[in-house]
């Protein structure tokens, strides 16, 4: 559970407090609040509110847009945020559905988040098949054309996805990328329709992926739960056909971040049944053993 919503106001006048409560609003907001709106939700004088705001943003954990005077979150929060996600204690429960998920379909699955408007993967399992992808984890990942970041650009805020969108023509990868701003437009519209996102070889050829979202204690879609796998192996169509096991894998990463919800039709993972850890595989580039 996400402890940071559930601080409310007390008689603790501590400024800490105040800070905190401040960025857990800001970061919970559909939309980027301006200075009265936080003066009211926090229920705070506005000069007060103001200076805390100041404090923040010179430090990095907000910013300020220069034109609308809107409070988002900043890159120093971003930070915090995300390597409290990739250690915190829910870590090696998350590994656990990962790996039964990535064992039972015979893919690799990633844990990924949306950070500065760039792709960061919190977790990856492997793929324990003959033929697997291998990709790093630092390796540039583009919203455009990748399952998880088409899914976070889909649910995500409406001005992050119509920056993303003015900057158009996007590069093409394969023959499959889409390169304009109405096609991604469209396509998301879809994503948000169906509830999951595809990559149909769109950034690598000869590599699908499927992702699911995986959402906070106030149901936003924070990360994409993505399943890679070759398409000589596991073809688009056939991937779909796992959609359950998928979305059931990131209801259970969910719930650990407080959600409360559970996707219709989902089966749960056998991970608790088999805790055991998958079988480690040499990496290669899209190759088999021999």
């Amino acid at each position: 559970m996400n402890e940071m919503a559930k601080i409310v106001p007390s008689a603790d006048r501590s400024p800490v407090l105040k800070a905190l409560r401040l960025l857990a609003h800001i970061a919970a907001s559909h939309e980027a609040p301006a200075l009265a709106e936080l003066s009211r939700a926090m229920m705070l004088p506005k000069p007060t509110t103001y200076r805390l705001a100041r404090s923040l943003e010179n430090a990095g954990f907000l910013r300020k847009d220069p034109l609308t005077l809107r409070y988002q979150i900043g890159t120093s929060f971003e930070s915090i945020a995300l390597n409290g996600l990739r250690n915190s204690a829910a870590h090696g429960s998350r590994r656990l559905v990962m790996s039964d998920l990535a064992e039972r379909l015979g893919a690799r699955v990633n844990l990924v988040v949306l950070k500065s408007g760039n792709l960061s993967f919190v977790q990856w399992v492997e793929s324990t098949a003959p033929l697997r992808i291998d990709i790093k984890g630092d390796m540039p990942m583009p919203v455009h054309c990748s399952a998880s970041g088409k899914l976070l650009l889909a649910f995500g805020p409406p001005e992050q996805r119509e920056a993303v969108l003015r900057s158009a023509p996007f590069q093409g990868y394969t023959r499959n990328t889409i390169t304009t701003a109405r096609g991604l437009a469209r396509h998301l519209e879809d994503i948000r329709r169906r509830g999951y996102s595809t990559d149909d070889q769109e950034l690598i050829p000869g590599v699908n992926c499927l992702a699911a979202p995986v959402h906070n204690h106030a149901g936003q879609t924070v990360a994409g739960l993505a399943v890679m796998a070759p398409a000589a192996s596991l073809p688009l169509e056939k991937l779909k056909r796992h959609l359950p096991e998928i979305k059931a894998c990131a209801a259970l990463i969910s719930a650990e971040l407080g959600w409360e919800g559970s996707p219709k039709g989902a089966r749960p993972s056998r991970a608790a049944d088999r805790p055991s850890a998958p079988r480690k595989a040499k990496k290669t580039q899209i190759a088999s053993r021999k």
